[in-house]
């Protein structure tokens, strides 16, 4: 049986497309278990993990030939990768999340309080003196803060 060292050497010195998958078959259960143990069990991480580990070793192997334990660098490579994809993937998850709140308080109907003082709003609104209606405006839609219209103290020029 060829030592890792020697098939990896193989595959750097002649690009052996064999010698490579002798090396994947041989590390393929180790690499795949660990990652998922560190992705909790979840079989599609797991199996991103596993061919992110070994598209890894396939571009570094120059590097690796003189590495002294192939089963360590790969463990290791695991271990990064999967950190790395956990990471990413409750990032994703994060700004999923975020963009569901997002839509749903844009996307909520109007409540019933809304809809009685729809009816009214004008209304008030009619009343208000013209710089208190301005600055309102100004505020609801152009959000000018209320520091920067208690800051400008002309606001009818908006």
């Amino acid at each position: 049986m060829t030592d890792d060292a020697e098939l990896l050497r193989r595959y750097v010195d002649s690009r052996s497309e064999v010698d490579f998958t002798v090396l994947v078959e041989r590390h393929l259960n180790l690499v795949y278990q660990a990652a998922l143990r560190r992705t909790g069990g979840r079989s599609d991480l797991a199996q991103d993990v596993t061919q992110q580990v070994f598209t890894t070793l396939a571009r570094e192997a120059p590097k690796l030939v003189s590495h002294p334990t192939l089963v360590g660098w790969l463990f290791t490579a695991t271990r990064h990768v999967a950190s790395q994809l956990l990471r990413t993937e409750r990032r994703r998850q994060e700004r999923e999340m975020q963009a569901l709140v997002r839509n749903s308080l844009e996307n909520t109907e109007p409540d019933a309080d809304w809809d009685q003082i729809r009816n009214h709003l004008d209304e008030v609104m009619d009343q208000l003196a013209e710089r208190d209606r301005t600055a309102i405006l100004m505020r609801f839609f152009f959000h000018i803060t209320a520091s920067e219209l208690a800051n400008d103290g002309n606001t009818t020029s908006c």
